[in-house]
């Protein structure tokens, strides 16, 4: 059975996912239809791009930007729940918007986003043995519908600003916890039939990750980033 169309559609499912994200920031943060349509656009050129590069980027520098993936991923899930706790906050406890000075860790592409755009470039240009300039073509379509409809239907919703606090939060979380489960898991599967054996350290590391997540509940709470 052939499971190429079925991973080209994984990959797109995952840029529409990724797309999601980036409409969270533009429709909470009540952007205008120009402005959310100008995001669009530079996503858009920025797939084309990174299509056109697919093939003429070295592999050496690749891995180097891959192998920074964890550190930038990093920085953005602090910048995403720091940022997210102060806006919550501010609108919760003073009224002050700050939605539209945040937003932009959530929509604006970042170097991670970046290295994920053309990964999935690459990607679907050798599942699909198309050209890498369609294949940005392609994404960047994708992208730009993507954002266009779903920051118009998250922006309809009419939430408060402290709503684009707690999705920063919550992506944050997502980005750490991925960070922290994905790779155990990994080491746990080095064949499709061996016995699953976490190590200590790992169950120790979800573990202390579950309890901050209790912890930063508590103190968000009695800090008035939660209604």
């Amino acid at each position: 059975m052939d499971f190429t169309w079925l991973a080209a559609s994984g990959v797109l499912i995952g840029i529409i996912i990724f797309a999601l994200k980036v409409s969270l920031g533009c429709g909470l943060a009540s952007l205008s239809r120009k402005e959310t349509f100008s995001l669009a656009t530079v996503y858009l050129a920025l797939s084309l791009i990174m299509g056109i590069a697919v093939g003429l980027i070295p592999e050496e520098a690749l891995s180097s930007v891959m192998n920074m993936g964890v550190a930038m991923h990093m920085v953005i899930a602090l910048l995403l729940v720091a940022m997210g706790v102060a806006t919550a906050r501010e609108w919760n406890r003073h009224g002050r918007d700050l939605s539209r000075k945040t937003f932009w860790i959530l929509s604006v592409p970042c170097p991670a986003c970046l290295a994920a755009t053309f990964l999935s470039c690459s990607v679907l240009a050798g599942l699909l043995e198309v050209a890498g300039w369609k294949v940005g073509a392609i994404v960047g379509l994708i992208f730009f519908i993507s954002i266009a409809v779903l920051s118009t239907t998250v922006g309809k919703m009419g939430k408060a600003p402290s709503a684009l606090g707690n999705a920063m939060i919550f992506v944050g979380l997502f980005y750490i916890l991925s960070m922290l489960l994905i790779p155990a898991y990994l080491k746990t599967q080095p064949t499709p039939f061996a016995p699953i054996t976490i190590p200590a350290s790992d169950l120790f590391t979800s573990y202390l990750f579950i309890l901050g997540l209790v912890v930063l509940g508590f103190v968000g709470r009695r800090m008035g980033v939660y209604l």
